[in-house]
């Protein structure tokens, strides 16, 4: 599919939703960043080149992620945070284990309202190793439920670095530094050819290449660019024959219950959910704060079991394309609640 590729010509400042003002704050980044920042600089952008806030009424951006551009610019690699059914205790990255949904042995009992728990079946204890991501490779691995390997995985020190910055606040009276107000933020420095995927529906103006575009605090530069982006196809064959399938976030989701995803078709038998996160901002349209809304992290997962294969099977396909249901028309015309379905992953 065609995709852009938004290439930072700066560091950017990516920022949650964490109070920041006092004496002594650190602004942590915030990686990957949600979906809503490349929403708002693409609107705006095309706002700039003409279109108003009537004919983008129907705006809706319909992929976001983290991706690396090939040297010669023609293809785009996508990139996920390690999914939450996988963990990799190994510092060399070997030994990568799927969690697998089990029911509790008799006599067991917990709050986990599930049928089944994500168990890890491991030779030896030991600590996960964070920071990590799959690359393309690595995503068509999961989407076909085989083994993850080291060549698989990146972690995330290959594709940005953190740049803690100081700052200090200024009396708009005196027109001096303010006593005792220095506080530090940190910035995000991507690797070459590391960027953004963004690609939206809704609207027919097409964004002209080497277009600039503002990213995150203080607005730094992002130069717009075409690109191919090679999505590995889902095995609905499989799926059909087993009768179950995973769902995993691609963009963090805002569901009613909380943590569980509302209308997708089958039982629900088992979920692996990072934890809860919290969504805010600012309408520049009605110049008030947006409703903070707990969310479901990209990368969580879920598992499921189809009961009528054949009606249950189209409706997910309309999921996979269209996104997981959300109340919020602003949610989501900001890209929040996109998913991919696989398979269940094969025994290690």
């Amino acid at each position: 599919m065609n995709a852009l590729f938004l290439e930072p010509l700066d560091v950017l400042y990516l920022r949650g939703n964490k109070l920041f003002g006092d004496a002594g704050s650190h602004g942590e980044a915030l990686m990957p960043p949600w979906p809503s920042l490349a929403a708002g600089a693409l609107r705006s952008r095309l706002m700039a080149a003409g279109a108003t806030l009537e004919n983008l009424s129907d705006f809706r951006l319909t992929l976001f992620g983290l991706a690396r551009q090939s040297t010669a610019h023609a293809s785009l690699e996508p990139l996920w945070p390690l999914p939450a059914d996988v963990v990799v205790n190994s510092d060399d990255l070997n030994g990568a284990t799927y969690l697998r949904p089990q029911p509790l042995p008799a006599g067991l009992s917990s709050s986990y309202p599930l049928a089944q728990l994500p168990t890890l079946c491991a030779d030896t204890p030991a600590k996960p190793v964070g920071g990590l991501w799959l690359n393309g490779a690595g995503i068509a691995a999961w989407l076909a439920g085989q083994a993850i390997v080291p060549a698989h995985l990146v972690r995330s020190s290959q594709l940005w670095q953190l740049d803690s910055r100081l700052g200090i606040a200024l009396d708009t009276e005196k027109r001096s530094a303010a006593d005792g107000m220095i506080y530090t933020s940190e910035a995000v420095a991507l690797q070459a050819n590391v960027g953004f995927i963004a690609a939206y529906a809704g609207h027919e103006q097409a964004l002209q290449e080497g277009d600039l575009v503002r990213l995150g605090g203080d607005g730094r530069a992002a130069r717009l660019q075409s690109g191919q982006l090679i999505l590995p196809a889902t095995d609905w064959a499989r799926i059909e024959r087993e009768g179950r399938f995973r769902l995993i976030l691609t963009t963090p989701g805002i569901f009613a219950a909380g943590w569980q995803p509302e209308g997708v078709p089958g039982q629900l038998v088992a979920a692996s959910v990072s934890r809860a996160d919290t969504i805010s901002g600012w309408d520049l349209v009605t110049q008030q704060p947006k409703p903070a809304q707990r969310i479901a992290p990209s990368g969580s997962v879920y598992w499921y079991q189809l009961s009528d294969k054949l009606a249950e099977l189209e409706k997910l396909q309309q999921l996979a394309d269209n996104g997981l249901a959300i109340n919020d028309p602003m949610r989501r015309a900001e890209g929040f609640n996109h998913c991919r379905i696989a398979p269940w992953a094969q025994e290690n």
